[in-house]
């Protein structure tokens, strides 16, 4: 059976845009079909061109919970973030009616929900009558053996309740993983390695050149990096950020590049370079350690994801991490990527396959009459 799917994917970041794009690919070659991509972003991000370029199918917009930056757009502020949600709620119930009408037109055998808080709020709203499936790596964080990093116990226990919010309703959960770790049915949480684009593969080995990459999730970092180049202008770097008003290839001198986001340069730069130093990302961070490419990874202030991602990289072997962009530092990890490269090829292909058979499993399994929603007294209670 040719399964119908309706993708819901958070757009913050590259990470969840890439892990859809990988799993459209996987769901074509085994005859399935994504009928329409629903993409939340905040209202000061577009969706990017490469991604609605990957979709044959239409790519639709909602408003979205998104981080509020300082005003030098380097550090998350998390209170006014809280607030900003808040005050926005009319907009999200707009953007709640929007994906409920994405459903019924759809018409969809399954939703693939990558880690979009509106779609953990639409299953309490709406009691979908199709499976969901949840796919993000922040999954993992509701696993015994995920090592979170010490104290701020506030934010781990946020972070647990915000995952199990965006899979609310989700029949599975796929947790992806930098590293293998026991399944949980009895908690419908499965690990598998990360998605992975089809470029990911297709890229040379051994094409080594002496440049550092570098990707910055928020612009207000790149004055970190013109600093450390400006000490070290011997070092050449190649720069991609996501600065709206940016020309797509900006030089700022022979040895310092910057370019705007472009996810097929990216990876062919990745390829070739010594080393990636990255905001902490998860995808990045993957794609990396495949092409065994050492990462220094660099967390946002005040992103607790990204702080436990970066952990998770040292953890996995893939590098060192840091709280400021000094590329120095990379280059004690040099060589570190290709002690583990061989592993974690083997973990990620031996995974590929079983994404497709989630899904199908999914929608096989899935109950004929929905499970009517819990009482608000009990949603809280178990999300906390």
């Amino acid at each position: 059976m040719s399964l119908r799917c309706l993708f819901v994917v958070q757009g913050e970041g590259r990470g969840h845009l890439t892990q859809a794009m990988a799993l459209r690919h996987m769901l074509q070659d085994a005859g399935h079909q994504v009928a329409e991509v629903v993409v939340g972003k905040s209202d000061n991000q577009a969706v990017p061109t490469f991604f609605r370029e990957a979709f044959e199918a239409p790519v639709t917009n909602i408003e979205s919970p998104g981080f509020v930056s300082d005003d030098a757009d380097r550090s998350v502020r998390p209170w006014a973030t809280l607030r900003r949600m808040l005050g926005r709620t009319p907009t999200f119930w707009h953007s709640l009616d929007t994906l409920d009408a994405a459903v019924d037109r759809r018409d969809p055998d399954v939703v693939v929900n990558f880690f979009e808080p509106l779609m953990g709020l639409y299953a309490v709203t709406h009691s979908p009558s199709v499976p969901v499936v949840a796919v993000a790596h922040q999954y993992m964080f509701l696993h015994p053996d995920y090592r979170f990093p010490a104290g701020r116990w506030g934010r781990r226990w946020a972070a647990r309740a915000f995952a199990r919010l965006t899979a609310w309703g989700a029949s599975r959960r796929l947790a992806l993983s930098l590293y293998p770790a026991p399944d949980r049915p009895r908690d419908t949480l499965t690990v598998l390695p990360p998605l992975l684009r089809p470029g990911v593969f297709r890229q040379p080995q051994g094409e080594n050149e002496p440049f550092f990459l570098v990707y910055i999730l928020n612009s207000g970092y790149a004055n970190e990096v013109v600093r450390w180049h400006e000490q070290n202008p011997g070092v050449r770097l190649h720069c991609f950020w996501d600065r709206p008003d940016a020309a797509p290839v900006e030089a700022y001198d022979e040895t310092l590049t910057f370019h705007q986001l472009d996810d097929e340069k990216f990876l062919r730069l990745m390829a070739r370079c010594r080393g990636l130093v990255s905001t902490a990302g998860f995808e990045s961070i993957a794609e990396a350690m495949y092409l065994g490419t050492p990462v220094q990874a660099v967390p946002v202030a005040g992103h607790y994801e990204q702080r436990c991602n970066a952990v998770d990289a040292v953890r996995a072997g893939a590098g060192v991490c840091s709280t400021q962009f000094n590329i120095g530092r990379l280059r004690t990890a040099l060589g570190r990527g290709a002690e583990q490269r061989g592993r974690f090829r083997r973990w990620v292909r031996r995974g590929r396959c079983q994404f497709v058979r989630e899904l199908e499993a999914a929608v096989r399994e899935f109950p004929a009459e929905p499970t009517p929603p819990l009482p608000m007294e009990d949603r809280i209670l178990e999300t906390a």
